[in-house]
């Protein structure tokens, strides 16, 4: 179905692909696995056309659709969800204009009989398509999938403005699976899902017709669709039929080969280096000599393997313990207006423990963590927190609270205990800041880099209770294994929340689930969580325990649509303020980065504003946050 030959594209003087060739057939089911920045989204834009290799050739039918589920958010039209889903389906919409075209044409009975019979094959063909559609079905489709990937029917009627990003692009996954292309792109398809949303994807790709080539970082979910993985490493790649479990016992055996065929050869060199020099003054023996010069100028030298990411040790710094409870939490209730998110939530943890936090997203497990970590206030309740406790709490969200003006070593060092400094680049290595990348600014950094570089300060930190939010989100496999390792060694507290099924599996001895304003607490890992939904069908028989009374309805107006409208007049308000201090905030900026400015009269009024307006947008932002949850 689509062949890649001889591909070859550099920047610089470093080869991203280095003459590689391969075939995707019809319906295959493949994952791109390898280091970030090893290449992986790169030969998707080139697959789609968007970049142009510098030599090879892609050959592809012409009649051959195709769908790329990318990382960036389109822009914003002020469409309703269904409007924005129906808009894009403009395939159906054209294969009915043209059946209704073909039949038009063939009520004409003076049509050529070689025209008509063309004419009925295209029809047939149409129809065909617009079978595999599910054209006449199509608003049950819709409905399914946006379902199947977290919607609720009364979602179908907002704008898409109105949803975070990550449920922005959930939509836009909805809309490529609708249109069942030929070949199906995923660029980390399950980074906004949550653990009920991705099985679901998992189940809809394992039964998809068309062939589909998965870029994700987890393992459980490559592991479940992928039959085949091909690794990019450093210009080449890898391709191995099989699962990603096979394929890791694969790779070890071959890395094993490689650094015994390296060594072999550097032993080959090194004595004939030494034969060279031991000859080369003799006049007898010179010619020999020579001989060998030539022979090592003709070899191919190998590489060296690289050293896997995966085998470097991230540690956290524990504080000294607390007591046998970190904290008690009691009734604790916390709405948003009239909007309630949690209900008379009862928990106790203690020293030492291992806690995972999952659930649809929504449900509130970011805003107890926030009350856990003292970010936010319980509407009701309270949270009863134990002496000397000390709080490493991590969120994506708070990546504004770094100096933009600062080094990535910079910034490390300064938020190192004297103790960990030593170990800083070693740290940022493991996190994917290799060489050079150390040197680079704050503020030149992606939103994705800034995240790895709070979760590094971490490392550098100490504390005896750490919250850790969506933690492995930008992370790569080695390093998110080198962050497993962390935790598991870890001796104080830890709090995770994550969709991450296999970063979970073995970590938490507690997986708290998250449903309907409430919690339930099991005593066991994720699998454990897992196998229960299974055989107790969880999701049905939490939700009907959960469903709040007709008495609770009256005062709990979670859906009403008066309560919406002012959420989102709200939302609107924010939005514009937000803007305002985020062109504010660049200005400032730039003035900042003129070096004369930190020799005028106004730095420390200007500083001083400054800050202010960082603060500001931060409260906002977090406002923002809060207000989009309780919408979605």
């Amino acid at each position: 179905m689509l062949r890649i030959q001889n591909l070859h594209l550099g920047f610089g003087e470093r080869p991203i692909f280095d003459d590689i060739s391969m075939v995707v057939t019809a319906g295959e089911k493949l994952a791109l696995t390898g280091r970030n920045g090893a290449g992986k989204s790169t030969l998707f834009k080139v697959l789609t056309g968007e970049m142009r290799p510098d030599t090879g050739v892609i050959e592809k039918p012409k009649s051959m659709t195709l769908a790329f589920l990318k990382q960036e958010l389109p822009q914003d039209y002020g469409r309703t969800v269904m409007e924005e889903i129906k808009n894009s389906l403009v395939v159906i919409t054209q294969l009915q204009n043209e059946l209704i075209d073909i039949e038009h044409k063939l009520s004409d009975h003076l049509l050529d009989h070689d025209i008509m019979s063309d004419l009925i094959d295209r029809m047939t063909t149409i129809q065909h398509q617009l079978e595999y559609l599910n054209a006449d079905k199509i608003e049950g489709e819709i409905e399914r999938i946006l379902q199947g990937l977290g919607f609720s029917q009364v979602d179908f009627g907002r704008l898409t403005h109105e949803f975070s990003g990550g449920w922005r692009m959930r939509i836009e996954l909805a809309k490529l699976l609708l249109a069942k292309p030929d070949l199906l792109l995923l660029d980390e398809p399950n980074n906004h899902l949550d653990i009920i949303s991705i099985r679901w994807l998992e189940s809809y790709l394992r039964a998809y017709e068309g062939a589909v080539v998965l870029i994700s970082h987890d393992l459980m979910f490559v592991d479940n669709i992928a039959d085949r993985i091909i690794e990019i490493d450093r210009g080449k790649i890898y391709d191995f039929k099989g699962k990603y479990s096979a394929f890791i016992e694969y790779k070890k055996v071959r890395k094993d080969i490689e650094q015994s065929e390296y060594n072999a050869q550097q032993k080959l060199i090194q004595h004939k280096e030494q034969l060279i020099d031991k000859f080369r003054a003799k006049a007898s023996k010179a010619s020999f000599a020579k001989s060998l010069q030539s022979e090592l100028a003709r070899m191919d030298v190998k590489d060296a393997p690289d050293e896997e990411q995966g085998a470097m040790k991230l540690r956290f710094q524990a504080f000294k313990p607390g007591g046998r409870i970190v904290f008690e939490a009691t009734g604790l209730s916390k709405s948003y207006d009239d909007l309630l998110v949690l209900d008379g939530v009862d928990l106790l943890v203690e020293r030492g423990q291992k806690l995972s936090f999952i659930g649809q997203n929504g449900q509130g497990k970011s805003t107890m963590v926030k009350m856990i970590s003292g970010q936010l206030a319980p509407s009701n309740g309270q949270i009863q927190p134990v002496h000397e406790i000390k709080i490493g709490y991590y969120a994506q969200e708070h990546t504004d609270i770094l100096d933009p003006m600062l080094t990535i070593l910079q910034t490390l060092e300064d938020a190192s205990l004297p103790s960990a400094r030593p170990m800083v680049r070693n740290i940022l290595g493991g996190l994917g800041f290799q060489g050079k990348d150390v040197d680079k600014k704050v503020r030149v950094l992606s939103g994705g880099e800034k995240s790895r570089l709070r979760l590094a300060s971490l490392l550098v930190q100490e504390h005896n209770l750490l919250i850790l939010d969506e933690p492995t989100h930008h992370l790569d496999i080695p390093s998110k294994e080198a962050l497993k390792e962390a935790i598991k060694n870890y001796n104080g507290t830890i709090i995770i929340v994550s969709h991450d099924r296999e970063f979970l599996r073995g970590l938490a001895e507690k997986t708290v689930y998250f449903a309907n304003q409430k919690i339930r607490v099991y005593e066991g890992d994720i699998d454990y969580f897992l196998q229960k939904m299974e055989s107790e069908d969880i999701l049905q028989s939490f939700q009907a325990a959960a469903t709040p009374s007709i008495a609770q309805t009256t005062t709990v107006k979670v859906i009403d649509p008066e309560i919406q409208k002012n959420l989102q007049r709200k939302i609107k308000l924010i939005e514009k303020q937000i803007d305002q201090l985020e062109l504010k905030i660049k200005d400032s900026e730039l003035k900042m980065a003129n070096p004369d400015f930190y020799k005028s009269k106004e730095y420390d009024s200007h500083m001083s504003q400054y800050q202010k307006d960082k603060n500001q947008l931060k409260s906002l932002t977090g406002e923002w946050e809060q207000l989009i949850e309780e919408m979605g």
